[in-house]
């Protein structure tokens, strides 16, 4: 350091020193408003921010979501519709129709679905959908058993091929 700025350094100690201590006061609280004014700037901005992802979250993110539990529920009715009509010594039409909506609910929810997804989940999304073909195949082939009256081939086909595909799709 120079000797100039030095003497700057001095001066100005020697002056804060020679300050009354109402003045030093102030200057202490102004300061200390200051900070305290900083800190609410950021707080504001920090809030902000934070506001913006959380509405990020709720407009794109719990709907996809919802629809994946919906898919769930869904493969769950069906599976045990399909069940209890292997099962069922006389089975009513209103069981089938009730199954042929669920079918078309699944439908429906994949394609909801898929079109709330970004490329990120377009995999897992062609994954899921092609077990949901897959499924709906091996469903076709044991309900088609089922009429033919050959109950145990159905039932080995929900309970092998199709555990398998349901497993897929709801894990």
């Amino acid at each position: 350091m120079d000797s100039d700025t030095q003497k700057e350094i001095d001066n100005m100690i020697h002056y804060l020193r020679n300050l009354k201590i109402r003045l030093k006061l102030y200057i202490l609280i102004g300061v200390a408003l200051l900070g305290m004014l900083i800190i609410s700037g950021m707080s504001f901005f920090l809030m902000g921010r934070m506001n913006d992802m959380t509405n990020d979250i709720s407009a794109s993110w719990l709907p996809s979501v919802d629809i994946a539990r919906d898919l769930s529920t869904t493969i769950s009715n069906i599976r045990l519709n399909e069940l209890g009509y292997l099962t069922a010594d006389d089975v009513e039409e209103s069981s089938l129709q009730y199954l042929q909506s669920e079918k078309a609910e699944m439908d429906n929810l994949l394609a909801t679905y898929g079109a709330l997804i970004d490329e990120e989940e377009s995999n897992f999304y062609q994954t899921a959908l092609n077990f949901w073909t897959q499924y709906n195949q091996a469903d076709e082939t044991m309900m088609a058993l089922a009429k033919q009256g050959r109950t145990e081939d159905a039932r080995a086909i929900l309970e092998g091929e199709c555990v398998g595909l349901y497993n897929s799709l709801n894990g």
